[in-house]
């Protein structure tokens, strides 16, 4: 919002024909005025209702607030009878620390308005009735259209008093309410999206959408879910009640060739909004986005994002599939706890077309042994019998889903609850299920929980009519933190030391992952744009590329160069059959310092809209190489140094980068070829120089080096490589042909 100046108005107004406010006698004696009414337009904030600006209560909680939302708000006020005004004082919310910008209209008739004070602002100093002088304006209504204040969009008035001269009006016994607008069902408003009514930064949603088409169903994450992203087919809020409705048709997309159902589900993720952190770490490993049960190693908690956990919601199902092969009709997941590739459970609701209600049962997917299936409500079975003790559809219901820990002598024993809660309060508990056995209480396991429309039938003949809905009115989940004193798993970071003329690393991929293995030349791997960057075989790393620019990056003890010496990177790699043309400055490789940031011992996403600051600042270099420029002589190594500016994107961007020069032999990738590059840093009296090299079948094909006068970056621990989009490949999806580059070799050595 602009800051609209103090304005010196003149309130001195001439009879205009037409006008519904004019200027009357002067009053010998102002009052403060009755005023039988103040309503707006019924989008105010929960309590927050304009009849508490004529309630003579100065509370800050007593208050009305109304959101302008891109228009100004209008507060009107009913004088019960033509009055002459000379003021009208407002007492604002917060009015002591911001203004509020604000305009005054008056009418005699209700239906034809006249500005008497144009917009302007309040004086932002003080908390008391602030005087807003009138020129005996004759009028019975009032409007104040606010618009705003200094720090948001928030109108918020805590009294308003007219004052003047006239009639002496009774105030009414009642106040004059206005019918809050949009207002459903457990508070919730019947004019947001779902992520305005429910707290939805913790979760993202998939739907069967296939928008993009790639012929998997669309995921949409936290941050534009929580802004209000909705979607008319899936996923919006249902107009009567306010509650934020899931609609699964088995028509949709799938996640994966491995699922045999469509859904409208979200997915809990505790990172809250930070693409810092990945939703899932390649291996099952787990992370701060994920949660482990108490009984887990405590190495797996402490990198976790919580312990154990509860999940809780409130909801009704209005409709399942009703044809469809017997074992499928009617049932839909309504609530999970999923782990890395099974289900400690899976909640469902059942309703057999010629049943008047439904059934709720549950089943445990171990990680070792068989499933499991327990019954709360009415039977599973295909041919079940109409439970008289069932859940009918539209009927309001609330589950809980919660595992904790239970200590048995020296060990824990993960322990499942589930709890069915009846509209009437009556409850239905599931016995205790010991999962102790179950293979989930070890390092590589992690859990999420999930909530919506999960349909479980994809054999309707008629899936655009037949299809599962469900609405939920509360949603919920919480986690326990790691138990104090339990060791972190992040490694601590080594400040540098001299560097040791040797071999710092050198990882030929044989062991098949990305994890510093018990082979002393192995090192870490992790991601700088996302986890599908990755691609692990034996003898070789891939960068998945085609398609989508990606990067990657691994850390290794920190080098502290003398005079002298040289830190070397060197990495063989094989391009894939498609290579893409005119790509400048595409093939990326950087050497840094760490700056000791622990949080660089894992992946790190980062993009152009989602950029991560622990990428910012970090001193080092770049060298990048041309690929296929369409006039090749132009194809050459670039040299630049990496700055203070705040990218946050490492390599994906060569802004924040100083271009030093470039140089060397042109040349051209040729596709399924193996080549092998070099980054060089040498330390030398006047600064450091720094080189690149690409060679081809043991020649050197181009090589260009220059001293950056001057350099004090001497300390280095991080190695890091990108390719830029449709460079090198044509899939962007992992464990498909063609899809990147394959590095066989990747080595940093301190020569002396």
């Amino acid at each position: 919002m602009k800051n609209l100046p103090l304005q010196s108005v003149c309130f001195c107004l001439a009879s205009v024909a037409g006008t519904a406010a004019i200027a009357s006698n002067s009053c010998e004696v102002s009052r403060t005025l009755t005023i039988i009414s103040a309503t707006d337009d019924g989008l105010y904030e929960e309590t927050h209702g304009p009849e508490n600006t004529i309630d003579g209560d100065f509370d800050p909680d007593s208050r009305w607030s109304n959101q302008s939302q891109g228009a100004p708000k209008t507060l009107l006020l009913d004088l019960g009878a033509q009055q002459t005004l000379t003021s009208l004082d407002i007492a604002w919310y917060k009015g002591d620390e911001r203004w509020s910008a604000f305009a005054i209209e008056a009418s005699t008739d209700g239906v034809e308005y006249q500005t008497i004070v144009p917009m302007h602002q309040s004086s932002g100093g003080t908390l008391e009735l602030e005087q807003n002088p009138l020129d005996n304006i004759s009028a019975q209504f009032i409007r104040l259209v606010s618009n705003g204040n200094e720090s948001n969009e928030w109108n918020s008035i805590v009294e308003i008093a007219a004052i003047g001269c006239g009639e002496d009006i009774a105030a009414p016994d009642q106040p004059v309410l206005t019918e809050r607008a949009g207002q459903g069902m457990f508070g919730l408003r019947t004019d947001l999206p779902p992520g305005q009514n429910f707290d939805l930064l913790g979760w993202y949603i998939t739907t069967p959408a296939d928008d993009d088409g790639d012929g998997r169903a669309d995921s949409v994450y936290e941050n534009e879910l929580s802004a209000g992203w909705t979607d008319p087919r899936y996923f919006y809020t249902d107009p009567a009640t306010g509650g934020m409705v899931f609609r699964s048709t088995p028509a949709g997309a799938r996640t994966s060739a491995n699922t045999n159902y469509t859904r409208t589900e979200l997915r809990g993720m505790l990172r809250r909004g930070d693409e810092s952190i990945e939703t899932r770490i390649d291996g099952g490993y787990p992370n701060a986005n994920n949660w482990v049960f108490s009984s887990a190693p405590e190495s797996a908690q402490a990198a976790a994002g919580g312990v154990d956990g509860v999940l809780t919601a409130t909801l009704a199902v209005n409709q399942v599939t009703r044809q469809g092969r017997d074992y499928q009709v009617g049932r839909v997941i309504i609530g999970q706890i999923h782990a890395k590739d099974d289900e400690p459970i899976r909640l469902y609701y059942r309703k057999l077309p010629d049943n008047k209600y439904g059934s709720i049962y549950f089943a445990h997917e171990p990680a070792t042994g068989r499933e499991q299936w327990v019954e709360l409500i009415g039977s599973r079975g295909d041919r079940a019998e109409n439970p008289e003790d069932g859940i009918a559809l539209d009927e309001v219901f609330s589950y809980e889903i919660e595992v904790v820990g239970v200590q048995e002598g020296d060990e824990i024993i993960p322990m499942l609850h589930v709890k069915i809660i009846r509209d009437d309060g009556s409850e239905v508990i599931a016995e205790p299920f010991d999962m102790r056995d179950s293979g989930f209480n070890i390092e590589d396991e992690f859990m999420f929980f999930k909530a919506g429309a999960y349909s479980q039938n994809n054999s309707s003949p008629d899936p655009e009519m037949d299809f599962d809905r469900v609405i939920f009115y509360e949603l919920d989940y919480s986690h326990s933190p790691a138990p104090e004193g339990t060791e972190q798993a992040t490694a601590p970071v080594t400040p540098p030391a001299p560097a040791q003329a040797g071999i710092v690393f050198d990882d030929s991929f044989t062991d098949g992952d990305r994890a510093d293995s018990a082979d002393a030349t192995d090192t870490n791997w992790w991601t700088t744009t996302n986890s599908s960057a990755l691609e692990f075989s034996a003898g070789t790393l891939g960068l998945v590329t085609g398609g989508s620019g990606r990067g990657l990056r691994t850390t290794f003890a920190p080098q502290m160069l003398a005079e002298g010496q040289s830190l070397q990177a060197s990495f063989t790699f094989t391009t894939p059959e498609t290579i893409g043309e005119d790509r400048d400055s595409a093939l990326r490789i950087g050497l840094y310092d760490m700056l000791g940031r622990a949080e660089l011992l894992g992946d790190l996403s980062a993009s152009s809209s989602n950029p991560n600051t622990s990428y910012d600042g970090l001193p080092g270099y770049m060298i990048d190489f041309d690929v296929n420029l369409a006039n090749s002589a132009d194809a050459n190594i670039d040299i630049r140094r990496h700055g203070q500016d705040t990218q946050g994107r490492l390599l994906g961007t060569t802004r924040g980068y100083q271009h030093l020069g470039g140089g060397g032999d042109p040349y051209q990738f040729e596709a399924s070829q193996t080549y092998t590059g070099t980054m060089t840093t040498t330390k030398v009296s006047n600064g450091l120089q720094i080189a690149g090299s690409l060679s081809h079948e043991g020649t050197i094909i181009s090589q260009f080096s220059l001293l950056d006068e001057g350099s004090d970056v001497n300390n280095f621990g991080m190695l890091a490589f990108h390719a830029n989009s449709n460079t090198f490949g044509s899939s962007k999806e992992r464990e498909t042909p063609d899809n990147g580059i394959d590095f066989t070799n990747v080595t940093v050595e301190v020569l002396p």
